[in-house]
């Protein structure tokens, strides 16, 4: 997750999935909601969690990037 401040030109794309939004970022790195990812940890693992309640499936090889792009694809697609 990026920090620092995020200003409005930064974000590319961005999608609620199950309740919580998930946001991929103009240099491509992937934000999820805050709490969430305080609840999971990570940002990995709150994708993940995510993932899972979407109901999409995942390769648990897949980078933080990799697994938030695919997730945001997943959902415009539904």
């Amino acid at each position: 997750m990026a920090t620092g401040k995020i200003t409005k030109g930064d974000k590319k794309r961005g999608k609620k999935i199950a309740g919580h939004m998930v946001w991929q970022n103009e240099d491509n790195s992937i934000e999820v909601s805050k709490a969430l990812v305080e609840e999971c940890g990570s940002v990995k693992a709150a994708l993940r969690k995510l993932a899972d309640k979407a109901g999409f499936k995942y390769v648990p090889d897949w980078t933080v990037q990799q697994l938030g792009k695919k997730l945001l694809d997943f959902a415009e697609d539904k």
